[in-house]
């Protein structure tokens, strides 16, 4: 935690100025955070007792808290007391929640409850997420390789355009609010929080008395949020675009001196290139750096389309070699063209004979070919079967909730939503993939390691992984 020696109020690691009054701020000491924090230890509605404050803001603060009927932990985020007096503030806070919890996604914390604070003020309760948060990890381990950040990005994208389906803007996304659990094959995922930012004028900067107030933090911002503009998709498409610039360099694209000189670079200036220790292929930084175009409009349009991008972007050698591939079957095909017309000018010369056994070149070895075996019945009406073989042979695959040694054919119902399946191979690393099950067809899965693409899940490499902050564990 940070503190502002002006106003005494204490803000998350993501923060460099208070928003207040634009103090450089500092760290917090134990002995601060105790004589700050009357919160700590107190009982809401009988039910969430709250732990440790892991997060605070312009608006908010967000406590571990322990959900004692249950003894499961939680996330509680309380609003501030200057702004819960106003009844119209606090019930708009209220409402934001409600809608919140209508969206569920895998890598967004779902709101589960809320309530009021003995002293009249709401909060909400969130599920929490234990790991520690993206901030926590770039700083504890530096640049993340790039396939673990394009993961992280693509799975804060998922849960962005689910939140945009359903209407809701996030607009306050930075490090702190991407928690990192540990999903069940071990390996961290990113999960979104603290979805929508309260903000009384709906923008990001509202006029309280004859000051102008900024919600949120600058440093992860969006150029329109510091004009005052109102927000659309394309703002939290910049903030990604941020997050995944962060994870790829191991800091932020904007810095300054000063309050105002941070607001300026995020109206005004370019992102700097990013390092050439981060290895990131170009393809990567001209998608961040779209994401990060200060026009709303030139932004790629939606999550959706972030998500392709970053996909196209580190299949990069695969698009060469399909192509290269495209180019020999060419040639082959030319050359297939041109013996089979030679073959029949042969047949049509004078005193030409149809070729026989005894015309073969007994040294020429015979190519033996394995067809498609057929399904073993025709597939029910809206279902597809695909027949999956994997390299090196004896995976087992699972997909649609059918787990077979392969080459075997599954059954999965017709569509284009993306169906999610693995491959476990006693010699090879596990493998995720992801099939459209369109039309009935043969899939090969490589297992083997290749170079340039986005593995299934996020690495980082143990050495470098610190422990991250969990008031729980």
């Amino acid at each position: 935690m940070k503190l502002c020696t002006t106003c005494n109020t204490l803000y998350g690691q993501d923060f460099i100025f208070c928003p207040r009054d634009e103090t450089p701020l500092v760290a917090a000491p134990k002995e601060t955070l105790a004589l700050y924090d009357p919160m700590h230890g107190l009982l809401l509605e009988g039910r969430y007792r709250l732990a440790t404050a892991i997060g605070s803001g312009t608006l908010g603060d967000v406590y571990a808290a322990m959900f004692e009927s249950m003894e499961k932990p939680v996330a509680v985020k309380i609003l501030r007391g200057e702004y819960a007096r106003r009844a119209e503030w606090a019930e708009r806070f209220l409402q934001l929640a409600r809608r919140q919890a209508t969206v569920e996604h895998r890598h967004l914390a779902a709101v589960t409850d809320f309530g009021h604070t003995p002293d009249g003020r709401p909060f909400f309760v969130m599920d929490w997420h234990s790991g520690g948060h993206l901030g926590e990890l770039v700083r504890a381990a530096g640049p993340l390789p790039a396939p673990a950040a394009v993961i992280f990005t693509r799975q804060i994208a998922a849960a962005l355009d689910a939140a945009h389906q359903a209407g809701l803007l996030h607009m306050n996304l930075k490090p702190s609010n991407v928690r990192l659990p540990i999903d069940e094959h071990g390996v961290r995922e990113a999960v979104v929080t603290d979805l929508g930012l309260f903000t009384p004028s709906g923008t990001g900067v509202s006029g309280i008395g004859r000051d102008l107030l900024l919600y949120g933090n600058p440093q992860f911002m969006a150029p329109e949020q510091v004009r005052g503009q109102s927000p659309t998709p394309a703002t939290d498409v910049y903030q990604l675009g941020l997050l995944s610039y962060t994870m790829l360099a191991g800091a932020p694209p904007f810095t300054g001196n000063s309050f105002h000189d941070l607001l300026s670079a995020q109206v005004r200036e370019e992102p700097p290139p990013l390092p050439a220790a981060a290895r990131c292929p170009a393809a990567l930084e001209r998608v961040v750096r779209a994401m990060l175009d200060k026009d709303p409009a030139r932004r790629p349009a939606s999550m959706k389309e972030v998500d392709l991008l970053l996909r196209r972007s580190m299949n990069h050698r695969r698009r060469w070699f399909l192509r290269a591939a495209a180019a020999v079957g060419a040639i082959v095909l030319l050359f297939a063209a041109w013996h089979l017309a030679g073959a029949l000018a042969g047949q049509r010369r004078p005193g030409g004979r149809e070729p026989g056994a005894a015309d073969q070149d007994p040294g020429r070895p015979t190519v033996a070919t394995r067809p498609l075996p057929p399904p073993p019945d025709p597939p029910p009406p809206g279902s597809v079967r695909i027949y999956i073989d994997s390299v090196p042979p004896g995976a087992r695959v699972s997909i649609g909730g059918q787990s077979h040694l392969v080459p075997a054919w599954f059954e999965l119902p017709r569509g284009t939503a993306p169906v999610q399946g693995e491959a476990t191979h006693p010699d090879r690393p596990s493998l995720g993939f992801t099939l459209i099950p369109r039309q009935t067809g043969q899939v090969f899965l490589h297992l083997d390691q290749r170079p340039g693409l986005a593995p299934a899940r996020t690495y980082v490499p143990r050495i470098a992984e610190p422990e991250l902050l969990d008031p729980f564990h």
